[in-house]
């Protein structure tokens, strides 16, 4: 498992009724409902156009949580768009990653559904139905993932570790040496944004493997992430993200 799939939702943003206008939050304007990230290569060549917009809301930027959707335009093959749902939570006023939400009873039974369906198009629904709950009692998870403070002050934030296993197969993911290490003025296509900068070193085990990659993220009031740079165990550039675009609001058929 990538890790960077996972946790594209650090990157994340969403969008907040009233709020959001006080720019002490990491999320963007109201009136932004849709916006969207150029994903790179480590040698600066897009493969892919994110669009993030949110599809559901529920308390506010203090204590909440929200649904985001997230469609992907790989440019190599712009006709085949993969769509995906990533979920987030505030707790007062941090914004991080909600995995626990990914494995609730319906979001659980929603996602294994559609995987069956993939694979077993020709299996009767209740065969699918039978295997879908056999699944879910397979599945276990501890932690959470930490995010971004509201008032982040320069100096160490708190690790993390979050864990889930299916049957026998165990994934453990850990944020160490996290911290913020400053400001910048990011311009971007998107605008100019006053950020704050994130660092932290992601592990990732599942059986024998181990993948480990160092995140810098920048981040900005009213807006959420803005850049993103993921390198490697040797120090090498991977891919980096950026803000490309702040759109209205549109609605899904």
């Amino acid at each position: 498992m990538k890790l960077k799939v996972i946790l594209i939702g650090v990157l994340g943003l969403c969008c907040l009724n009233g709020l959001a206008q006080e720019k002490v939050f990491f999320v963007t304007e109201p009136e932004n409902a849709r916006w969207s990230y150029k994903e790179m290569d480590g040698d600066g060549n897009t493969v892919a156009t994110v669009y993030h917009s949110v599809e559901t809301m529920k308390g506010d930027a203090v204590n909440g949580s929200v649904k985001l959707r997230v469609e992907k335009v790989r440019t190599a093959s712009p006709a085949d768009t993969l769509k995906s749902y990533i979920f987030y939570r505030f707790k007062d006023g941090e914004y991080m990653v909600d995995m626990n939400a990914i494995f609730e009873e319906d979001v659980l039974e929603s996602i294994l559904k559609d995987a069956i369906d993939d694979m077993k198009s020709d299996v009767s629904e209740e065969k699918k139905k039978a295997a879908i709950e056999e699944m879910k009692s397979k599945f276990s998870f501890s932690g959470e993932v930490r995010g971004i403070p509201r008032y982040p002050k320069t100096g160490p934030l708190p690790d993390y570790e979050f864990q889930f296993k299916f049957s026998v197969i165990s994934v453990r993911i850990s944020g160490e040496d996290r911290k913020i290490i400053g400001k910048e003025t990011l311009h971007t296509p998107a605008g100019d944004f006053d950020c704050f900068i994130m660092e932290e070193t992601i592990t990732s085990k599942a059986m024998m493997q181990k993948d480990v990659e160092k995140i810098v993220s920048w981040y900005a009031y009213g807006i959420g992430l803005v850049k993103q740079l993921t390198y490697d165990q040797k120090g090498e550039l991977q891919s980096a993200t950026l803000l490309d675009s702040q759109r209205t609001a549109i609605t899904y058929e």
